[in-house]
């Protein structure tokens, strides 16, 4: 009697998990759709919401989609030995740590996109940099 409790506990919980990861997987696609990218982005946004990834880029000008808070990323930076210099609005300037005599002089600027989404963030690295320089 026991197991069959088990055995029904454990089918509703794989059933709710499995529910849980399709609905999730339909909200992330609904706005990749609408930021103009589908599903052959879909596994590696899916890998970036949950916490796998830092990012990935999704063409070669610098764009990619990363991580809703933009504040991940100054800690990736600091490890790679940028630090955030200045930020105008969603603009955020870096700069090579030593590099502190000029306060206007930047490296690369990661811009953000100002389009809420609960899964993810497009955002624009200038200087034909790409996130995977940063995430070895």
């Amino acid at each position: 009697m026991k197991t069959g409790r088990v055995k029904k506990a454990l089918t509703a919980t794989a059933i709710l998990i499995a529910l849980f990861f399709v609905l999730t997987e339909a909200c992330i696609l609904y706005y990749l759709k609408s930021y103009g990218y589908g599903i052959k982005e879909l596994p590696q946004t899916t890998l970036v919401y949950f916490h796998l990834s830092e990012g990935f880029s999704v063409d070669d000008s610098g764009r990619f989609i990363g991580r809703h808070s933009y504040s991940f990323y100054n800690e990736l930076f600091e490890e790679k030995g940028y630090y955030k210099s200045d930020q105008m609005g969603l603009d955020l300037f870096y700069k090579k740590t030593g590099n502190k005599n000029d306060d206007h002089h930047h490296d690369f600027v990661l811009s953000c996109c100002n389009e809420w989404c609960h899964w993810f963030r497009l955002y624009d690295l200038t200087d034909d940099m790409r996130i995977e320089d940063f995430t070895d």
